[in-house]
């Protein structure tokens, strides 16, 4: 898991490598703004379609070879960047090439590296197993900015390209050789091969679907709707208010680092539905404390109240796609969860352009709460998450962990 974890933290710089120093970069060249969020934003737009053919690819080719496919186009990405020519102050097409093959790489490597925790876990330690891994992605999103940052200002944004190159290399060599547990062990720990069991999943155009991924999607939309519409309008909001948008970030980030792993302990014991109600809680006071003008000290607060509440929603998701889905399709439903981070970031930052110009950030800000409390509602009617972990499917009463008060 340690070696998968460092794999896909590795492999993620390159794109978090470019989160804060691109668009530095592209206005330092003398580009506006629309055109920078037009060239930013294209890697979430692109994520959605990808997340569907990788999907496919992925329950056809397995988890190790899309991460490759990811890292590749990651490289690829950070090599356009290196050709001759390319530079912030010179056409913008080379820019939406790189934004492009990033929107690729995460659609690919995410779901990908998800894919393999069953294979390197047992069931009884599978949430705490995805959470590691979640963890790992969260890690990238706080250490690569800074980093990144302080090689553009060093050097240009040519020492940026090399700097991920070199993480996206390091992620391509911990890939490799994984110790895999063997199929007779996945399937001894299931209820009487409960998963192997399970009707074929319906496909079309090789993409896997079923029905009981469609609450778990829908919560995961619902509820990230919010974070497209604070990371593309708070900045501005704070900067008018002379508060500290960079502390925002830290804690929010920080938040989700610190509660990430206990997260997923607690779901390895306890139902889904008091942890995604808890953080559903933390985010609606998150986004309530956002309503005024904003302060330091508030934004302090909020973001830290958001990280946690958002360690604690998106854990359950995931660790319940894997019993709702078999080796056959599994790679399907990461992808489809990967997919609706990305819808989720499009709707809020370029849905909610218009809701923003027309009544202001702070209606915006109010449809996010609206998404959390349809999440808490989809998350009530759902009744697997209220199941606890030993009954969940393919699990035995003897795989977990009794906890007085909780089992």
């Amino acid at each position: 898991m340690l070696r998968l974890a460092l794999a896909l933290f590795a492999a993620q710089a390159g794109f978090h490598a470019y989160t804060a120093s691109l668009p530095l970069a592209l206005s330092a060249g003398g580009l506006p703004d629309p055109t920078i969020g037009l060239i930013v934003g294209s890697a979430a737009l692109v994520q959605i379609p990808a997340a569907f053919v990788g999907g496919s690819l992925l329950d056809r080719f397995g988890g190790v070879r899309l991460f490759h496919v990811g890292a590749f186009a990651y490289a690829i990405a950070s090599l356009i960047v290196l050709l001759p020519g390319v530079a912030p102050g010179g056409s913008s097409l080379p820019f939406v090439a790189v934004r492009v093959l990033q929107g690729i790489g995460i659609a690919m490597c995410l779901p990908a590296a998800l894919s393999l925790v069953p294979s390197l876990v047992p069931i009884a330690r599978r949430g705490i197993g995805l959470a590691v891994t979640g963890t790992a992605q969260n890690l990238t999103l706080l250490a690569l900015p800074p980093l990144s940052l302080a090689v553009l200002r060093a050097t240009s944004l040519e020492g940026v390209a090399v700097l991920a190159i070199g993480f996206v290399a390091a992620g391509i060599l911990l890939i490799q050789r994984l110790p895999f547990r063997s199929a007779s062990s996945i399937e001894a720990e299931t209820a009487a091969g409960t998963a192997a069991r399970m009707e074929v999943a319906g496909r079309r155009f090789g993409f896997a679907f079923r029905r009981s991924w469609g609450p778990l999607l829908a919560i995961t939309l619902l509820y990230v709707a919010h974070w497209g519409a604070v990371t593309a309008y708070l900045p501005q909001r704070a900067a008018a208010a002379g508060a500290d948008i960079g502390l925002f970030f830290v804690a929010d980030g920080l938040g989700i680092v610190l509660i990430r792993v206990p997260s997923g302990w607690l779901a390895d014991r306890m139902a889904g539905r008091w942890l995604i109600g808890a953080g559903l809680g933390l985010t609606a006071l998150a986004l309530v404390l956002l309503l005024p003008p904003p302060t330091t000290a508030v934004l302090l607060v909020s973001g830290l109240a958001g990280g946690l509440g958002g360690g604690l929603v998106l854990t359950p998701p995931l660790l319940e796609l894997s019993p709702r889905s078999s080796d056959a399709d599994r790679g399907s439903a990461f992808s489809l969860f990967s997919g609706s981070l990305a819808g989720a970031l499009s709707l809020g930052s370029i849905g909610g352009a218009p809701v923003v110009a027309a009544a202001g950030f702070e209606a915006a800000i109010v449809l996010g709460i609206v998404g959390v409390l349809l999440a808490t509602g989809v998350t009530a009617l759902d009744r697997d998450l209220a199941r606890r972990p030993a009954a969940r499917p393919g699990a035995r009463p003897s795989d977990r962990p009794s906890v007085p008060g909780i089992d």
